[in-house]
């Protein structure tokens, strides 16, 4: 892509639009465009990154799932007020605390509990194992910015972590855990639930606080289930959005 901001070139359509979208966030969160402007049209972009339109027109797309933009058709794209709020796309599969920085924020976890133990029949069936057998089970809350947005109880197969673990060692993003291990989380079964309880979480919470239960198992490039999770995001304070079309 060029422009004055430009990398060397990428290899995929794909590539492009991630790259062009990555850079016109930074843009966004640089405060190049206040709230209301209206950004430069597709073609304009298209010619100053040197892409193909689609390129252009998709980039754009991932910046209004986040929530970054509007677009109105056939009039054009404009900055949102919800900049800083996180807008996180189901079809999109990454961590939360990656979700959290795309948007400007400060990720951060505070974790509640990381143990071995055996595992539940639940999490045998899951895991597609027979017989007894152990799993790392994590309880932590997800930070944006010094405030609690989520919670979150994951297991993921001992055996497929490296052997010697220390519980203690574990911090930060599961996925990078699982990806020091060798295993990439490539797919997720998810499902998608209102909650409430005093069950979920812990600290101080209002009572009657609602929840939304993203339920997910993930599988590897073989389709081999690797992380099994139940996070409750805090309603108003993360949202999911899809995009649909027709």
């Amino acid at each position: 892509m060029k422009d004055d901001r430009s990398t060397s070139p990428l290899g995929t359509r794909v590539q492009l639009r991630v790259q062009l979208a990555d850079d016109l966030r930074a843009r966004l969160q640089e405060g190049e465009w206040p709230v209301g402007a209206q950004l430069p049209t597709e073609g304009e972009l298209a010619s100053r990154y040197g892409v193909s339109r689609s390129t252009v027109r998709g980039a754009l797309q991932q910046l209004e799932i986040h929530g970054l933009t509007v677009t109105r058709h056939g009039v054009g794209t404009f900055v949102t007020p919800f900049g800083r709020g996180i807008k996180a796309g189901l079809q999109e599969l990454q961590s939360i605390t990656d979700t959290v920085a795309a948007h400007g924020m400060e990720p951060g976890m505070q974790y509640r509990s990381v143990e071995f133990r055996e595992a539940s029949q639940d999490e045998l069936d899951a895991f597609a194992v027979e017989g007894p057998s152990r799993v790392l089970a994590v309880e932590r809350a997800v930070l944006a910015d010094g405030v609690v947005v989520a919670f979150s109880y994951d297991t993921i197969p001992a055996w497929r972590l490296p052997t010697g673990l220390d519980p203690a060692a574990v911090k930060g993003s599961l996925f990078h855990l699982l990806e020091s291990a060798g295993i990439v989380s490539k797919t997720a079964v998810a499902d998608i639930h209102a909650a409430r309880g005093a069950h979920i979480g812990w600290g101080e919470r209002p009572p009657d606080q609602v929840y939304l239960l993203l339920e997910q198992t993930h599988y590897d490039a073989s389709a081999q289930p690797v992380l099994r999770s139940r996070t409750y995001f805090i309603e108003g304070r993360f949202q999911f959005s899809i995009l649909r079309t027709r």
